[in-house]
């Protein structure tokens, strides 16, 4: 009798005979080994690696100064370039003003005007593709000496006291200004305002232009009054600092040329602090 051939359900795994051994058929699951990458690919690879490497060296070298900024100063009155060239490269000489990124602009500005009280201004310039900073130093000009507890200083012409008369070679050529109102001064510290320093030099000008020789000028105790005594005078001028120059300074020298035609000298002062009026005694 012939049975009928039992067909194979489909739930039956078919078996694979490898060797001699029976072995299940490889499942598409199974784990196969990675493909071998190209030469194509392992240069590719390469080439972006490369490109990261140059980029981040482009980067660091961008970022990075030089210890030596190229300086430029404006006035030799004080010192000569090479001596704020020297602090100047000190100054960047520090591992947190190597890099543009941490840069201390205030920091090095501050320390450069504490060791030079005559520097005015700094700007600092960094470029974009050097690692070579630019530093530009503004420095205050020589205007004054002032004369102050027993010690004679310059003040520069943004009003700082830049440091002792006997250090600055041509000090005994500037006009003297004398302080009566107790003014602790010291290198560094701003003893006289700009609109001040311009009211003197004013002054001075429409004197040396009229012929008059002014012997000295002084800032008494009361606010806002400068005195100023002319050479072979008995009397002094009182000015108000907080008026106009130009009415006092013409007030005061048409009542000069009338005392000095009718040959009649104040004793004491003449005063031309109020426009319009002359006072004197």
């Amino acid at each position: 009798m012939n049975l009928p051939r039992r067909k194979n359900s489909p739930k039956t795994r078919r078996l694979n005979t490898v060797g001699g051994r029976i072995s299940p058929t490889r499942s598409p699951f199974q784990k196969r080994p990675p493909p071998k990458k190209s030469s194509k690919q392992l240069f590719g690879r390469f080439m972006d690696v490369l490109m990261l490497i140059v980029i981040g060296a482009g980067l660091i070298f961008f970022l990075t100064l030089k210890p030596r900024p190229q300086t430029i100063v404006s006035s030799n009155a004080y010192h000569p370039s090479t001596v704020y060239e020297a602090a100047a490269n000190k100054a960047f000489e520090t591992l947190r003003n190597r890099s543009k990124l941490t840069l201390d602009e205030r920091g090095i500005i501050a320390a450069l005007k504490v060791q030079f009280p005559e520097i005015d201004t700094v700007k600092i310039k960094l470029p974009i593709f050097s690692q070579i900073p630019t530093l530009w130093l503004g420095i205050a000009a020589p205007t004054f000496n002032f004369s102050s507890n027993d010690k004679l200083y310059v003040v520069g012409s943004n009003g700082v006291i830049t440091g002792l008369s006997s250090q600055l070679t041509g000090a005994s050529k500037l006009p003297s200004v004398i302080d009566q109102s107790g003014f602790a001064a010291e290198p560094g510290k701003q003893v006289l305002g700009t609109e001040v320093i311009a009211f003197i030099n004013t002054l001075l000008a429409q004197c040396q232009r009229a012929g008059v020789k002014v012997a000295s000028l002084t800032l008494p105790a009361a606010a806002q009054e400068l005195d100023l005594r002319v050479q072979n005078q008995p009397y002094f001028v009182k000015f108000y600092l907080g008026g106009d120059v130009l009415s006092q300074a013409g007030q005061y020298l048409a009542a000069k040329h009338k005392f000095d035609t009718e040959d009649l000298q104040p004793e004491q002062y003449l005063d031309v602090r109020v426009a319009g009026k002359i006072y004197y005694k």
